[in-house]
């Protein structure tokens, strides 16, 4: 046995889809079959229960008492019309708006509400309201509460339990219901809630502004006293110091005193006389530090640039004559001493062009030296008037604050006396609520649709907790999906009361032809061939013993020499299969006390079994002891395959000490059985430890039970005669 999966054959690197079978492919996303398939296996179950939930609703539609709802319909705007406002009121958010209309039905649904309707229908006297709303009338006071407030509290808790308000969407037109078993009741309360909301709002109304009028009355009285002794505290406080404001140019409100004026100039003036000295210094400096010819008042002079010419002239003209006369000529002297005085010329200009910058930089310097001197007299100034001028900022702020406080109150106090009492009403009667002419509970269309609904839910729910929550393997798909191995072959679930031996006999039956499919599968894992097989399950039950049989049979039939060796010693069943004694076997081979040859037992010619012997008190020290390999060893040498019936994984230690000493391993699996996570628990044990599975068997598979559509190609047999 190998040490660990080879690649081809790990979980990992097994493509999905690829089961070895013929007509397999390859799944995306849902699979349609499988979901299929879990319904055909459920039918039963999922039909018991739709039928269940739809005679649950036929049951509770007719034990329904009958409900009449009469609806009424009425508009609420969200802004009022006002008879003495001129201008279109502005258009509220869609937010505003949406909350305004919920508040609205909030108040329609209120305990205040169902107070004003049960007066309005005078409920609290009326003894028939119990009868016609179908609930019971008050026997005892409720406690600390007399008869009648009892009786009012149960009938305003049955109008809000059975009145509704509805506002459909992008709609200001709410519907206006409420229901009882009594249909000329239900459109009586479903006016009177109408009535009662469109009263309620109008003398909400008017107290409001009745209320606000008479409070902005009492505030603009204080708030007047208020800005009168303000505003006189700060024109005694200005008078008394000289401070005198004048206007801020742009803005009518603001204002700046004189001093405060003349500071804010004389400041301006020095950064504007410091910026010129800057300038004067920084050109006085170039023209006393460099080339006087690298100043620009000097560059950009028109009379030393023409001199500059004429002495480039002059010179130009002593080059050529230098050619023709010689130096002493007087033509040269003249030349010359023409020369000698324009250079003259040019540094006399060049000289008083530097002069100018020192007297513009001195002047410049005066300048700011006399603005420096204003500037901080008037700061002086300032700084004593702004300790004056605290207190009258803050004269001046309460005098403002007051102001507009007047002002506010005094526009909010017009608009509610202009507005009082000529307001139209923002909600308005469309449709009265007439009497239902017939119940709309229950209806018996909706009610048997809900129970399918519900059934078909239910169904669903167990038919996932059943069949995908469970980790049983039921088709060879699920071989591969949920156990993440190879893919052998399956065993088909034989009939009741029929016995694999006797149908294994029969070479054309169809345990026979599976048996030979499987065996064509296993000679595919080793192009060496076979020699030693284990035969494995997660845990007992599941047929491993069956299979190992038929698989030795199977190879048997086929002209290989097979031995059948039960090394499951806690539950051994080969015995039994090969209708033979088990007293000596594989255990007095371990221990020594027989040579294998002695317990052989055989059943044909070419098929031969081991059993296991007595039961050994310890399985492991037997399967690790030398003689094991011995057995095994020799064994090999004499027969084709030999196959080992190994015990279940969980459990025990001795399937994993049995396949480390071995050569291939066979997982079998019983369809349709849930392992409850036992197959994928023994699966992982197995390669933890280094062991590979070289594939499975999903045995006792019956095709129709399935629900893919196996049934053609799993009992299409020897046996049939119909054409095709």
């Amino acid at each position: 046995m190998s040490a660990s999966p080879s690649p081809d054959q790990s979980p990992t690197a097994m493509p999905q889809g690829s089961y070895g079978y013929p007509g397999a492919m390859p799944t995306i996303g849902i699979d349609l079959r499988r979901v299929a398939s879990a319904l055909y296996r459920n039918r039963f179950i999922v039909g018991g229960i739709m039928l269940a939930a739809l005679v649950l609703g036929v049951v509770v539609t007719l034990s329904t008492t009958p409900v009449y709802r009469a609806v009424g319909t009425v508009q609420i705007d969200s802004q009022v019309s006002e008879v003495l406002d001129e201008d279109a009121a502005a258009t509220p958010v869609e937010w505003d708006v949406e909350r305004f209309l919920q508040t609205q039905l909030d108040v329609l649904l209120s305990r205040d509400m169902a107070g004003k309707v049960i007066d309005r229908l005078g409920l609290a006297r009326d003894d028939t309201f119990f009868d016609r709303m179908g609930i019971a009338a008050p026997a005892i006071a409720a406690p600390g509460k007399t008869m009648a407030e009892t009786r009012r509290d149960i009938i305003a808790s049955s109008l809000i339990g059975n009145v509704d308000a509805e506002l459909p969407r992008y709609s200001r037109v709410v519907d206006v219901s409420f229901a009882s078993p009594d249909a000329k009741y239900s459109s009586t309360i479903a006016n009177a809630y109408i009535d009662s909301f469109i009263a309620s709002n109008l003398q909400r109304k008017f107290d409001s502004s009745s209320y606000a009028r008479e409070y902005l009355e009492g505030q603009l009285d204080l708030a007047k006293e208020r800005l009168e002794a303000s505003e006189r505290q700060q024109v005694d406080y200005a008078q008394r110091f000289g401070l005198i404001d004048l206007p801020e140019p742009g803005d009518r409100d603001g204002s700046v005193s004189l001093v405060q004026t003349n500071l804010a100039e004389a400041n301006s003036a020095l950064n504007r006389a410091r910026t010129a000295r800057f300038a004067a210094e920084e050109r006085y400096r170039v023209a006393r530090a460099g080339s006087a010819f690298a100043i620009p008042d000097v560059q950009d002079n028109g009379y030393i640039q023409g001199l500059q010419r004429e002495i480039a002239a002059i010179s130009a003209q002593i080059s050529s004559d230098a050619e023709r006369y010689k130096r002493d000529h007087p033509v040269m002297i003249e030349h010359r001493e023409k020369l000698a005085g324009l250079q003259q010329q040019l540094n006399a200009a060049v000289g008083n062009a530097r002069g100018a910058l020192q007297q513009e930089y001195q002047a410049a310097l005066r300048n700011e030296q006399r603005l420096a001197s204003q500037v901080s007299s008037l700061r002086s100034g300032t700084a004593a008037e702004q300790s004056q001028r605290i207190q009258y900022n803050i004269l001046a702020r309460e005098a403002g604050t007051n102001r507009a406080m007047y002002d506010a109150l005094l526009q909010r106090y017009k608009e509610v006396s202009a507005s009082a009492g000529v307001s139209t009403n923002n909600i308005q009667l469309i449709d009265r609520a007439a009497v239902p002419g017939a119940p709309f509970r229950p209806n018996p269309v909706l009610n048997i649709a809900l129970a399918l609904v519900a059934g078909v839910l239910f169904a669903a729910i167990y038919t996932i907790l059943r069949e995908f929550i469970d980790d049983a393997a039921r088709t060879p798909e699920d071989v591969t999906d949920r156990l993440r191995l190879p893919f052998l072959g399956t065993v088909p679930k034989i009939e009741k009361g029929a016995d694999i031996v006797t149908e294994l006999e029969n070479p054309k039956s169809s345990s026979s032809e599976s048996f030979a499919a499987l065996r064509t599968s296993l000679d595919l894992l080793s192009a060496e061939g076979l020699k030693t097989i284990l035969i494995t399950s997660s845990q007992q039950s599941e047929g491993k013993s069956l299979v190992a049989y038929g698989i030795a049979r199977s190879m048997a039939r086929a002209g290989q020499k097979v031995l059948v060796v039960d090394t499951d010693m806690r539950r051994p069943s080969q015995h039994q299969i090969f209708a033979t004694s088990r007293e000596e076997g594989l255990t007095n081979i371990l221990t020594r006390q027989k040579t294998w040859r002695e317990v052989l037992h055989e059943r044909q010619d070419n098929l031969h079994l081991i059993p296991t012997g007595p039961l050994p008190p310890s399985v492991p020290e037997l399967l690790t002891s030398s003689s094991f390999e011995e057995f095994r060893d020799e064994v090999s040498e004499l027969y084709d395959v030999i196959i080992f019936d190994g015990p279940p994984v969980l459990g025990l230690a001795d399937t994993v000490l049995l396949a480390q000493r071995l050569q291939h391993l066979v997982f079998v699996t019983e369809a349709g059985r849930a392992t409850h996570g036992r197959a994928q628990s023994a699966i992982r044990r197995l390669r933890e430890n280094g062991i590979q599975i070289d594939g499975a068997v999903l045995n006792k598979f019956d095709p129709r039970q399935s629900g893919y559509g196996y049934n053609y190609g799993y009992y299409y047999s020897y046996g049939q005669d119909a054409a095709g």
